[in-house]
């Protein structure tokens, strides 16, 4: 945001231009972060070379759910992470099968 308190197209949330986000917006602001953290704990797997293509994919999914989810309206954040947790749920199970 500029200091004129313009977002800029860059910035991750512009859609909280107001700065005030209910309850339930919290909680979705909240789990979005969660969601990121949980990716981040599996990125060291998603560079290991015996990882099959599928699930490198679906992981991919995953990240580009977290971008998205970054930047949408909150009322579409749910249904995004859940696609996005499901991918990385298909992950989960190819890297500890």
């Amino acid at each position: 945001m500029t200091r004129t308190g313009v977002f800029m197209p860059h910035d991750p949330q512009p859609h909280t231009a107001t700065g005030h986000l209910d309850a339930l917006g919290v909680d979705v602001r909240l789990a979005v972060i969660e969601y990121g953290d949980c990716l981040a704990e599996y990125g060291p797997r998603a560079d290991d070379p015996a990882v099959p293509r599928q699930a490198l994919d679906d992981y991919a999914v995953a990240l580009d759910v977290l971008a998205l989810a970054r930047r949408v309206p909150t009322e579409d954040v749910p249904a995004l992470l859940g696609v996005g947790t499901r991918a990385l749920l298909r992950f989960h199970r190819a890297v500890h099968a």
